[in-house]
């Protein structure tokens, strides 16, 4: 999901009642600091009030992850839901003279709904970025050779006529041939140069639900997308010399991504690749030369959080996680995919990196800010000062770095939780983000306290979310007067006036999260969630499902008042 790095409440601003740090961060008064040009990204918006840590090179061990909650076992995630799944077969070839992607598309769509169907809608995101140069052209659509026709219904959604009534349980296969364009953006659809992310490029179909088909137009707000479990066969064709971070795994030229909810990839030249491989499955980081010590970043966050994804949400059940580090946008740390994740590089950066992880000394990395700043280059490298403007000690420099750094590997975290949150437990991201969101902040702050060990001074880790429960509690009974407590029953077209408003979405969705594990204790709550992956593994759940669930476990009901009640403006 598309979101800004770290906006967890601190303990200042929740006794304070100033706006989470998704909007604007605050560290310690006396500390400030020196750079050649305003830093404009999440990840340099970190605190420096972030504890001094050694940067392991290691993944916890299988010994020490159970040890934290001894029952856990790893065992691989499976579909057992008995709904026929559309199935894709595709080949997508990348123009990059023209940036665009020619495709063919042969659908098997089934008609798993209630009704019996005279047309599929079918969401086509391209179609919202046609003033930037996107857009998508259908070329030639045919059933059992009879041609159709899209046609328009709002914005990015489209439906198409069938002439011959789908009854229920029946299929049909869909031959598609057509174009996408792609606009010259840095984004999760988009390009720079020759480097291409193509998120969401597919034309997929709406869900129906009670008689009727969604129609959800694509907005630039969180993830517009709701989708169903189907089974993708693609064959990509690129130019020689660049490679593929996609979704599925590479078999014989194909790329196989079962029981996912999307496809999608990045693909770039010259491109450096790390690989490892934890609890049977292979992880990919993609990087350009200049982005190589954020690439051991991502690395050692995938492993971590992998593996302790694994243990407390049931197995991972795909064969590889691909990871591109990439041009994104500057407001955004990353974007997950089924098998595939886009992270924010920071090319200009990487020399930060290369001291936080150890391979050069404080005084080379000094040096090396010194001469950056002396040339005047276009850097957003900083350093640490007192109010006096002196340089501060190592020691406050360092956990100033490390804290700016921390932050790519706790976005890295986010977005592998999203392989369960969105990936594997679907839910409607347009209507109820907090249900995936508040999940995955909730277990990048567990894996801050469980895999970095840093305190949570920087608004990162349980006891955040701790006092986060405790503000919103307080706002419920009145005995706060803070501004944050968004609307959790809001739907991302409620934030269109106020879209920053929308990332206070993830910080009250996590709070909750924590109130359910703060009530259980840490092996009750594991044990229920690993239940809960279980129960909606490959399907969809909704508010009230989710209530219903919960409430098996405890009795939440107050809670949920908290939560979930529309709050009083």
């Amino acid at each position: 999901m598309k979101k800004k790095i770290l906006s967890i409440l601190l303990a200042t601003a929740i006794l304070s009642a100033t706006a989470c740090q998704s909007k604007q961060s605050t560290g310690k008064s006396e500390i400030t600091r020196i750079t050649t040009q305003p830093a404009t990204t999440a990840s340099t918006q970190m605190t420096s009030e972030i504890a001094d840590t050694k940067v392991s090179d290691t993944t916890p061990t299988e010994t020490q992850i159970v040890q934290q909650s001894p029952s856990l076992t790893v065992q691989k995630l499976t579909n057992s839901t008995q709904r026929e799944k559309n199935q894709y077969d595709m080949n997508v070839k990348l123009d990059t003279e023209k940036h665009q992607l020619n495709i063919t598309q042969k659908l098997k769509y089934i008609n798993s709904t209630d009704s019996d169907l005279k047309d599929i809608y079918f969401n086509c995101i391209p179609a919202a970025y046609k003033e930037k140069g996107g857009g998508v052209n259908f070329e030639s659509i045919k059933a059992n050779g009879q041609e159709l026709h899209m046609e328009n219904v709002k914005e990015t959604v489209y439906k198409l006529p069938l002439g011959k009534e789908l009854k229920k349980g029946e299929s049909i296969d869909l031959e598609m041939e057509y174009t996408v364009s792609i606009p010259d953006i840095p984004n999760r659809f988009g390009h720079v140069g020759h480097a291409y992310n193509l998120g969401n490029f597919i034309a997929t179909p709406a869900l129906h639900e009670n008689g009727e088909w969604l129609v959800q137009p694509y907005v630039e707000i969180g993830d517009a997308f709701y989708t169903e479990v189907a089974d993708y066969h693609v064959k990509l064709e690129v130019p020689d010399g660049y490679k593929v971070c996609a979704s599925g795994t590479l078999k014989d030229g194909i790329y196989e991504a079962n029981d996912m909810r999307d496809f999608a990839f990045s693909t770039a030249e010259d491109l450096l690749e790390l690989t490892e491989k934890v609890d049977d499955c292979d992880i990919h980081v993609f990087y350009k030369e200049t982005c190589k010590y954020q690439a051991e970043t991502v690395m050692r966050a995938a492993k971590d959080s992998l593996a302790l994804f694994n243990k407390t949400c049931g197995g991972y059940p795909y064969e590889t996680l691909n990871l591109m580090l990439c041009s994104v946008a500057d407001d955004i740390g990353g974007m997950e995919y089924p098998g595939m994740i886009l992270l924010q590089a920071h090319e200009n950066q990487d020399k930060k990196y290369e001291y936080a992880n150890g391979h050069i000394s404080y005084e080379e990395y000094k040096n090396y800010v010194n001469e950056l700043l002396k040339s005047g280059a276009d850097t957003c490298l900083s350093l640490a000062q007192d109010e006096a403007g002196n340089l501060a000690p190592e020691d406050e420099q360092r956990k100033f770095i490390i804290g700016e750094t921390n932050a790519l590997a706790i976005c890295t975290a986010h977005e592998i939780a999203h392989q369960w949150f969105y990936g594997i437990v679907g839910n409607d991201e347009i209507r109820h983000a907090w249900i995936d969101e508040g999940m995955a902040r909730f277990l990048e702050n567990f894996y801050f306290d469980k895999c970095i060990h840093d305190e949570p001074l920087g608004g990162q880790g349980l006891e955040s979310l701790k006092m986060s429960n405790e503000y919103f509690h307080k706002k419920y009974n009145g005995t706060s007067d803070g501004d944050m407590n968004p609307d959790l029953n809001s739907s991302i077209y409620d934030f269109k006036s106020q879209p920053m408003d929308y990332w206070d979405i993830y910080d009250k969705g996590a709070a909750l999260m924590y109130g359910l594990y703060s009530k259980l204790g840490e092996e009750k709550f594991i044990s229920a969630l690993q239940e809960y992956v279980a129960t909606f593994a490959f399907s969809e759940v909704d508010p009230q499902e989710f209530q219903d669930f919960w409430n098996k476990q405890g009795d939440f009901s107050e809670l949920f008042k908290v939560y979930l009640s529309t709050p009083v403006k």
